[in-house]
């Protein structure tokens, strides 16, 4: 009884996971109003009634793709950041994964760059929540190893979560450039500019005083 259950569970994950991947090239391609339940149980070679034995509509199974890719990442992010490494190695090495992945899964992330500003208001309903939550934790052990970093006298005296937000508003910077561009080319190229204007700054050394 218990492994035809388990079975069927995982018949379940397998057919919502089928899902949510033909939801992730609907989304990238048409936008979150642009697509329809109709195109994504199409993509999937699904009937569109059967959708909704997975998801309760797109608007529950668009934040299911943020919520499962950002829990994605924000685990590997855990991993990295909970290592025993001097600070700045582990700045530089959650950078590295961050780009890696956002580079393996563009489809989704110009989901998420071109929609997030519509979907503000959703921070306070229960789909977004856990999205937003999920970034705060990211947020919160960041700023702990910038905290770390500044005690150890290798990082400026300045807030740590202002340090944080400033770390990843950098980051969301060049992301949304290269999600945007015409030009293709690596994202994960960019991680030595990153770091030299968050570590450095840009200003010369000859103006500094």
């Amino acid at each position: 009884m218990n492994q035809r259950i388990s079975r069927k569970r995982k018949e379940f994950l397998t057919r919502r996971g089928d899902i949510l991947s033909a939801a992730e090239k609907v989304f990238a391609a048409k936008g979150f109003y642009g697509s329809t339940m109709d195109e994504i149980a199409k993509r999937a070679e699904f009937g569109t009634g059967s959708l909704y034995k997975y998801f309760r509509g797109k608007k529950d199974l668009y934040f299911s793709l943020i919520d499962e890719k950002v829990g994605e990442i924000t685990r590997l992010v855990k991993a990295e950041l909970d290592k025993d490494l001097p600070p700045i190695e582990r700045i530089e090495s959650i950078l590295h994964l961050q780009l890696s992945f956002i580079q393996r899964n563009r489809d989704f992330f110009k989901i998420y760059i071109s929609e997030r500003n519509r979907f503000e208001w959703t921070i306070k309903d229960e789909l977004g929540k856990g999205v937003h939550e999920k970034f705060m934790t990211y947020i919160d052990s960041l700023g702990e190893v910038m905290r770390q970093g500044i005690e150890g006298g290798q990082l400026k005296e300045m807030d740590p979560r202002d340090m944080a937000h400033g770390f990843v508003g950098i980051v969301n910077s060049f992301v949304f450039e290269w999600i945007m561009s015409p030009r293709a080319y690596s994202l994960v190229s960019k991680r030595p500019t990153i770091t030299n204007i968050f570590f450095d700054g840009v200003r010369s050394q000859k103006t500094r005083r």
